[in-house]
This record gives C-alpha cells, sequence and structure tokens, in this order.
C-alpha cells in the first residue's frame, strides 16, 4: 500500500479542516454550540431566554413595503414602532403585529433603527449618514419632517460601510445604546445627546460597553435593553440568535431563531429588530416583513446553575 508523502498529507489535512469549516459556518454550528452548552455554567439572574417559546410566528406585516428593520416598544401606549428606509416610513404596530399607523418621514433617506425616549419624542438612526436625529412623532399625524431637526455625527466608523443597524433608550441611565453591526462589532452607549438644549453647550461622552465583546454572535442587528435586570439584549440575523449580556459582556442565556427551536416551526429568514416588554414578551421583526412574539416560560426569570 503506497503511503502519502509529508506534504500531500498536510495539504489532505487542509483541505478537511477547510471542508470541516465550511460546513460549521453553513449550518452556524458554532452558534447552536453556544446555544446548546455555552451558557450552561453561568451564574447570574437571567431572563431564562432557553425556556421562551413562540407565540406569534411568521406574521405577514403588509402595505409598508419590504424591508422593516429594527423595533422599539412604547411603554406609554404599549404598541410597537419600527422603520422602512425604502420609502421612507415609520411604522406602529400592534403587540400582534397589525399596522396601527404609517408615517411617511422627509428629510431622511436611509433609517435603519428607532428608539422611543418618552412622550412623543424619538430617536431615528440614519445608516447612511452614520448620524442620530430627534424627532417628535405626536399621535394621530402620517407625516414628519426631520429636516431642521437636533441630530449628531457618529463620525468614528464613518469609514465603513457596515453601519449602525439598531438603537435603544437606556432610561435608568439616560443613554442611547446604538449596535455597529460588524467590523468592528460595537455597542456604543451616548450620553447628553438627548437632553441637550438648543443653544447651550453640549457635553456629550460616548463609550463602548463590554456587552461588544458578543462572543458567538456573527454580527449585530439590533439592541434592546431589559431594565428589570439591567441586562442588554444582542439580535444576530447571521447567528439567528438572541444573546442577553450583563454589564460586564458576559453572555448569560440565548434564544434560537432556528427550526425546531422555541417551538418555531420555521427559522427566521432575516432578523433585523427586537424590543422586549414590560411583561418580558420579545418581539422580533425580520425581512420581509414578518413579525413574531416569544412568551417567557412559566417559570419566568431564573438562575442558571
Amino acid at each position: 500500500m503506497s503511503r502519502f508523502l509529508p506534504g500531500k498529507r498536510l495539504g489532505l489535512l487542509l483541505i478537511i479542516m477547510a471542508a470541516l469549516l465550511t460546513v460549521a459556518y453553513a449550518f452556524r454550528l458554532e452558534a447552536i454550540a453556544w446555544h446548546l452548552w455555552g451558557t450552561q455554567q453561568v451564574k447570574h439572574d437571567t431572563l431564562g431566554l432557553k425556556n421562551y417559546t413562540v407565540e406569534h410566528e411568521a406574521i405577514e406585516i403588509p402595505g409598508v413595503g419590504s424591508d422593516l428593520s429594527d423595533l422599539s416598544y412604547n411603554h406609554e401606549t404599549h404598541t410597537l414602532f419600527t422603520v422602512s428606509n425604502q420609502q421612507p416610513l415609520i411604522v406602529e404596530l400592534s403587540l400582534t403585529g397589525e399596522v396601527l399607523r404609517t408615517i411617511h418621514v422627509k428629510g431622511i433617506k436611509d433609517m435603519e433603527g428607532i428608539a422611543h425616549i418618552g412622550g412623543n419624542r424619538f430617536a431615528l438612526l440614519n445608516e447612511a449618514k452614520h448620524s442620530l436625529v430627534i424627532a417628535d412623532l405626536h399621535a394621530g399625524v402620517d407625516e414628519l419632517d426631520v429636516s431642521g431637526s437636533p441630530s449628531l455625527t457618529l463620525a468614528m466608523y464613518a469609514h465603513d460601510n457596515k453601519g449602525f443597524e439598531g438603537i435603544v433608550w437606556d432610561k435608568e441611565r439616560q443613554r442611547l445604546l446604538v449596535a455597529k453591526e460588524r467590523s468592528p462589532k460595537r455597542v456604543i452607549a451616548i450620553h447628553g445627546f438627548v437632553d441637550a438644549l438648543p443653544g447651550r453647550p453640549v457635553d456629550i461622552h460616548i463609550e463602548k460597553l463590554q456587552e461588544t465583546a458578543s462572543c458567538g454572535l456573527r454580527d449585530l442587528s439590533a439592541v434592546t435593553y431589559d431594565a428589570s435586570t439591567g441586562h442588554v439584549l444582542l439580535l444576530s440575523d447571521d447567528s439567528r440568535m438572541v444573546a442577553e449580556y450583563d454589564a460586564e459582556g458576559k453572555m448569560l442565556d440565548t434564544l434560537a431563531l432556528w427550526r425546531g427551536f422555541q417551538g418555531l416551526s420555521r427559522s427566521v429568514p432575516q432578523a433585523e429588530g427586537l424590543a422586549i416588554g414590560p411583561d418580558k414578551r420579545i418581539y422580533v421583526i425580520s425581512e420581509p416583513n414578518l413579525f413574531y412574539v416569544f412568551k417567557p416560560g412559566s417559570a419566568g426569570r431564573k438562575s442558571t446553575i
């Protein structure tokens, strides 16, 4: 029997390794490993994401284009807000995915995110200009012009096209959290912009959160914040997973968006928006405009051992 020469053995080994890595990437095996085993030994109070089950699956949202992005829970109206950058539109949804209102927006061309701050105030994320816009959206209006609204350009990542993909308001710490998709993956906290007064000196502080380690996530599609735990939840479209992080950046738990997990009959195709309500239900929106609701298990919050 002929033997392989050392060089041929090494070449064959490299081919096998490359094939295995290709298979692992295609089937998201590293994300599945994180979901099944990666958070088993974490000793923290968590939301218990692994116990969540889908309550409303793949509800179609008609008449608002095909590229809805981001999701924000309004704790005053108990409705959800999302954006479409093609039109551009702000869309108000019920908690079961019905369209309640569409608002045509002028003065912005590439909306990728929306965050409810309080009352009629919202923050909009303009991916093309790497900027944030503060807008007043009053009840009942169906048109909004933000041309002269306060804005802030985040120039530190303006050189790349892997821009900001999600935004949320952290009321407790009075800061905006913004997720950058990749290269590098980042969650940044912005203090001082929302409460800046016209004509007065502005003191803005920007910091990178420890949550940006984002172990096990290939990209960041959206971010939301749970006030009761102080934890950040990150959504990854590429990993098809929601991950919960503590303030030290440690991954605590995960919710899988693959067929056969969390009661899903089909995988969530392209998750783009994430929000959590006061009853801990988790809301996800995906392209092309599918709406999902995940409810917590009967045990609610739990501590993993």
